[in-house]
């Protein structure tokens, strides 16, 4: 007889009455070995973080706000952490917790992950993605003040989230850490903010190695131009995409939030140490289009 699950099991329901028994039913026939129900929960769910405790730093707006709005909606528990006075009104708004905090205070950066662990468990997940952006002076121009308050936010509290949330993750868990293309391709002005970033992906590398032992996975993402409050239409920046990013376009915060969501869940068991860019082709063939628009065919050539 057809494996049934435990809901059609005590009632001696047919197999066809649900979508995990059909897909069980289906894998052994094909492959002719046993299937757990695990194993087809896992087919039919891709993704799948149901349950799974969520700490975001920065999730108030933008790419930390569209990724706490889709793991929610995946039925993760999702506390995000942020400076806006409106926190706890987007926060109720999308079904999660808030706890108001400034990254670059390492007290309070501890004591909301202890609160978080506290009220959901030990974390599964860990967005370490609260940072910002200041590019424009050169290094000649630049003053040590700016970069050091950029180092502050970008490097320092990425360390200390890694730091204090290292030992509030649960063995098995996923960090997921904010970089930047700026970090692998880069142009005048963009010195300090890709420097910040790129000690990120460091970070990121070395914490892969040392938490493999407890099969935590620390990945980064590097995301290109995406939109936000950080980047008004009318913004240079825009133009320029449109001319040197091969997908000729701006991208989007969900987009972004598709890619942490694979690698908050298990699916990406596989996956550690990863640079991975976000950017519209851009660190793979940065100003394609300004090439092909120039040499047409022999663009495609170079």
């Amino acid at each position: 007889m057809p494996p049934m699950c435990s809901t059609c099991a005590p009632t001696s329901v047919s197999c066809n009455a649900c979508a995990a028994c059909r897909a069980r039913w289906a894998l052994m026939s094909s492959t002719g070995s046993e299937v757990t129900m695990t194993d087809t929960a896992q087919q039919a769910a891709p993704f799948n973080v149901a349950g799974k405790s969520c700490f975001i730093t920065g999730g108030t707006a933008g790419i930390g706000l569209a990724t706490a709005q889709r793991l929610v909606a995946a039925g993760a528990r999702v506390t995000i952490s942020g400076r806006r006075a409106s926190g706890q009104a987007i926060a109720e708004g999308i079904g999660a917790h808030f706890i108001a905090l400034d990254v670059t205070d390492t007290r309070a950066l501890a004591a909301a992950l202890q609160a978080t662990v506290a009220a959901q468990g030990a974390l599964d997940i860990l967005f370490n993605n609260a940072g910002t952006e200041n590019t424009g002076p050169t290094i000649a121009e630049a003053d040590g003040a700016t970069f050091q308050g950029l180092l502050d936010l970008n490097l320092i509290a990425a360390y200390n989230t890694l730091h204090h949330g290292a030992p509030c993750m649960a063995d098995g868990g996923s960090i997921i850490n904010t970089a930047s293309v700026a970090a692998m391709t880069t142009m005048p002005g963009y010195a300090q903010y890709g420097a910040s970033k790129a000690a990120v992906v460091s970070l990121t590398r070395t914490a892969a190695l040392e938490l493999a032992p407890r099969g935590i996975r620390v990945n980064a993402i590097c995301p290109g131009s995406i939109w936000s409050e950080m980047l008004p239409e009318d913004h240079p920046e825009v133009a320029a995409v449109e001319i040197l990013c091969p997908a000729t376009r701006i991208g989007e915060a969900g987009e972004v939030a598709a890619l942490v969501h694979f690698l908050a869940s298990d699916d990406s068991r596989y996956v550690s140490g990863a640079v991975i860019p976000i950017d519209g082709g851009l660190s793979a063939g940065f100003g394609y289009p300004l090439l092909q628009a120039l040499f047409g065919d022999a663009a495609e050539q170079t």
